[in-house]
C-alpha cells in the first residue's frame, strides 16, 4: 500500500492528503529571523534521513531539524526547514539518536499524521540536521523557540509565543 493510501484511512490524515498533497505553507518573518541571535553559534551537522544513518547520530541531547534539500540540476542549491525540535531538555534522558529512531518508526505508520506525511512526501530528499548541546540542556527549550520563531516550519505542531503568532508577508 502506498503511504498516501495509508494516510487517507485516518480522518486527520485524509485532510492532510486532500489539502497538503501539493503544497506546504511557509512563513518567513525577517524581524523574527533577525531576532533569533543564538550565542554561541550552533555547530549543525547533517545526515540523510535513512535508517542506515542512525548510528552516526550522537547519543546526546540537542536541537534537530528536518530540511528538504532539492538537488535538481539547473537550480541553485536550496532547501526548506520543515520541522524543528529539541530532545533532552531538563531531566529528560532523550537523545538525538533516540529521536531519529522515533521518526523512523513514525515514517511507517500515521500515528502522527502530519509527521507521517512530511516523512513520506519528501522521502529521499530529507536531511536530519542536528547540533548536540549536552552542556546547555537547560536552554534547549528557549533555543528551540527562537528557531521556531525565525523559521516557522510548517510541520512543527507547537503553540508559539504571541509575538510569533500573527503571520506576516515576507515582502
Amino acid at each position: 500500500m502506498h503511504w498516501s493510501e495509508a494516510l487517507t484511512r485516518d480522518p486527520v490524515g485524509a485532510s492532510l492528503v486532500n489539502t497538503n498533497l501539493q503544497a506546504a505553507t511557509f512563513v518567513v518573518s525577517p524581524s523574527e529571523f533577525h531576532r533569533a541571535d543564538i550565542v554561541p553559534r550552533l555547530a549543525w551537522q547533517s545526515v540523510k534521513f535513512l535508517a542506515k544513518e542512525k548510528a552516526g547520530v550522537p547519543e546526546e541531547p540537542g536541537l534537530y531539524a528536518f530540511v528538504v534539500k532539492m538537488p535538481f540540476a539547473g537550480l541553485p542549491p536550496h532547501g526548506w526547514v520543515m520541522y524543528i525540535g529539541q530532545t533532552g531538555h531538563g531531566d529528560s534522558d532523550a537523545t538525538l539518536r533516540g529521536r531519529f529512531g522515533q521518526y523512523l518508526r513514525d515514517k511507517r505508520g500515521p500515528k502522527r499524521p502530519s509527521i507521517f506525511y512530511m516523512l513520506n512526501a519528501w522521502d529521499g530528499h530529507l536531511e536530519f540536521f542536528y547540533t548536540p548541546l549536552p552542556h546547555r540542556k537547560a536552554e534547549l527549550e528557549d533555543l528551540e523557540t527562537q528557531l521556531l520563531g525565525a523559521f516557522r516550519p510548517p510541520f512543527t505542531d507547537r503553540t508559539y509565543p504571541a509575538a510569533y503568532m500573527s503571520p506576516r508577508h515576507a515582502f
